[in-house]
């Protein structure tokens, strides 16, 4: 029985280092993007404020075609919401939260396993726990590929 306990204690372990290291992560990706989401946000604005001009512009000057105007509207907001979804994994959520959910997941099995030390259970224990440290390294490396994907579009 002592060596199932050993297993869920180095599990555990690892665990709270799963857990440790998404805090410094998320730190690190908001400083290597964050000045290109405030360039992002910077270039929104001028692109808004330009078709804002253009729209005064034209309104004044006579008639104009509504389509040709819904059409540029649409175009915008799909390059809006491009750049906004190339930054969303800069959010708390992808990195921190959500990893960290099922990493405490895995912890609180972790101690169900080592408090209810049943050599028939152990195996069990230990399969829930791996299921949820897997979940979130998922979600983490999602997030991670989504984070260099954008530093790479960025330039």
């Amino acid at each position: 029985m002592s060596q199932e306990f050993e297993i869920l204690r180095i599990l555990a372990d690892f665990v709270i280092f799963l857990i440790s290291i998404t805090i410094p992560t998320y730190a690190i990706a908001v400083s290597l993007l964050g000045p290109e989401y405030t360039k992002m946000i910077e270039r929104i604005g001028n692109e808004k404020q330009g078709l804002e001009k253009e729209i005064r512009e034209k309104a004044g000057t006579g008639p104009f075609r509504l389509e040709d105007l819904e059409k540029k509207i649409e175009e915008f907001r799909k390059k809006e919401n491009k750049l906004k979804g190339r930054f969303n994994p800069l959010s708390l959520y992808p990195i921190v939260v959500f990893p960290n959910i099922f990493f405490g997941l895995s912890f609180i099995t972790i101690l169900m396993g080592i408090y209810y030390s049943d050599a028939q259970a152990f195996l069990l224990w230990l399969v829930v726990s791996l299921m949820f440290i897997m979940m979130g390294l998922t979600i983490l490396g999602w997030a991670l590929a989504m984070i260099q994907r954008a530093a790479r579009e960025s330039g």
